[in-house]
């Protein structure tokens, strides 16, 4: 029930008239138009309950919808800050248009995994695995290459959910919806925290009490692997046990990579 709750909150912290309430709904809006065209028609259930359907033929249509129409959209984790905010954000849209349940394993998910990654990071992937009910597929990279397999394992995707904001590498000029380049194995990519900044991620982290990596209480801001992630050097604290300072008292965003080797 409490994780419900969490879930229910989303909303209710989008209805705020604030930046991170207006970044919210905006991150909503794109994510349910991607349910809409890759995933199930929203515009048909709602038609249902305007007609007045019977309790039983409305969990009927959206546990269609969910287990069998849902497959065209999956969402790209790594058990970072950012595809955790976005997570989220999904896992609240599902809850609140389909039958989504996060006992049903249902949530397609690709996890491109790299040489030597954290432990911490492995293990919170694994505890989200179990948290959300995804269906996570974990592939190594490189990424080409891990995308291709994916889309063999899973052909029904047709638009992958990624938590790339615009100050990280390669994010200046995206768009909320770009098709791959080409030579890439196509789909839709959705970015719907594209525009988010690094303030935004942590308030929203920690209004709403999401869980995220330990990592992250550790002083790093950025995570990668062990080969080439350091906690932040802007966040050197010797008065904390761990010497350094949590990611979320990062005042200059444009440093959030600086442990990044």
């Amino acid at each position: 029930m409490a994780f419900i709750n969490h879930l229910n909150e989303v909303y209710e912290l989008a209805q705020e008239d604030s930046e991170l309430g207006r970044a919210i709904r905006r991150a909503l809006k794109i994510i349910e138009d991607g349910l809409e065209r890759y995933g199930y028609s929203l515009s048909l259930y709602y038609t249902l309950l305007k007609t007045k359907a019977t309790f039983y033929l409305l969990q009927l249509c959206a546990a269609y919808f969910f287990y069998a129409r849902s497959k065209g959209l999956s969402l790209a984790f790594n058990g970072g800050k950012d595809c955790t905010v976005l997570l989220h954000l999904y896992a609240a849209v599902l809850l609140r248009n389909t039958s989504y349940s996060s006992s049903s394993s249902a949530l397609l998910t690709v996890y491109i995994t790299q040489p030597n990654p954290f432990p911490e990071v492995e293990e919170f992937v694994e505890s989200t695995i179990k948290r959300y009910g995804l269906d996570l597929i974990a592939i190594e990279g490189p990424m080409k290459q891990a995308l291709s397999v994916y889309l063999e394992k899973r052909p029904s995707v047709k638009a992958i959910l990624i938590g790339t904001r615009r100050n990280d590498p390669h994010g200046e000029r995206l768009k909320d919806n770009i098709p791959t380049d080409p030579g890439w194995p196509p789909f839709m990519r959705i970015y719907p925290i594209l525009d988010w900044n690094y303030t935004h991620v942590w308030d929203f982290l920690r209004r709403l009490k999401v869980p995220y990596c330990k990592l992250y209480d550790l002083g790093y801001t950025s995570l990668g692997s062990i080969d080439n992630t350091h906690p932040n050097p802007d966040l050197l604290n010797p008065n904390q046990p761990c010497g350094f300072d949590r990611a979320w008292k990062l005042t200059d965003e444009t440093r959030e990579r600086c442990g990044r080797y």
